[in-house]
């Protein structure tokens, strides 16, 4: 990981921003967008997955990050495939550190990091379906077209910063054969591992 990425992801982290502020980056670059996912997970720095989504679908995520950033008077990174018309939204790049002030109170942002983590695990943008007994079933980060919803056991993980952690426990408890889609899954099955959490099989399907 170069060393911008990790520095701009903690400066992101300590922004207090008194306007709703979504930093877009376009994933083209595959290498670039997981330098850039492990900084924002390592910082804590909310991360929403809009992968293809288009039309009503992208502006009903990109309002839930709107809200989201307004509610936590933090920015949010966006990524998508390609950047939407419908909302204002600012390259993630280095021009991404002006519109907020630093924060350095290090309780307050911590109290303010426990309550967007929380907000993250409990948002309606996740959704989980349970349609058989069988012990395996997918995790999908981020948007996805209603059809491939529509089959088996499943978690759909809006965000990819920070991790929901007790989603994925809760799920893995009853379907601990995993199959993972989505941008740097191996990573993030990694991730989920380190903090304790029991998956019996992992299978990767990139996106």
């Amino acid at each position: 990981m170069t060393a911008v990425h990790p520095e701009i992801a903690l400066a992101l982290s300590r922004q207090h921003v008194m306007a709703p502020r979504l930093l877009f980056h376009a994933v083209a670059d595959v290498e670039e967008a997981h330098l850039w996912r492990r900084a924002m997970r390592s910082a804590g720095v909310p991360l929403l997955e809009l992968n293809d989504a288009v039309g009503d679908a992208a502006t009903d995520w990109l309002q839930a990050a709107s809200d989201f950033s307004a509610e936590f008077l933090v920015p949010v990174a966006v990524f998508g495939h390609s950047m939407p018309e419908r909302m204002n939204l600012v390259p993630l790049d280095t021009e991404a550190l002006t519109g907020g002030r630093t924060i350095e109170d290090a309780e307050w942002l911590r109290t303010r990091q426990v309550a967007l983590t929380r907000a993250v695990e409990t948002s309606g943008l996740n959704q989980e379906c349970r349609r058989s007994h069988e012990r395996k079933g997918w995790i999908r980060i981020g948007w996805q077209p209603e059809d491939v919803l529509a089959v088996g056991n499943g978690l759909q993980l809006a965000w990819s910063s920070p991790l929901p952690l007790r989603r994925i426990r809760d799920f893995a408890a009853r379907c601990p054969e995993i199959t993972l889609l989505g941008p740097d899954a191996e990573a993030i099955a990694a991730e989920v591992e380190a903090q304790g959490i029991s998956v019996s099989g992992w299978r990767f399907a990139v996106k």
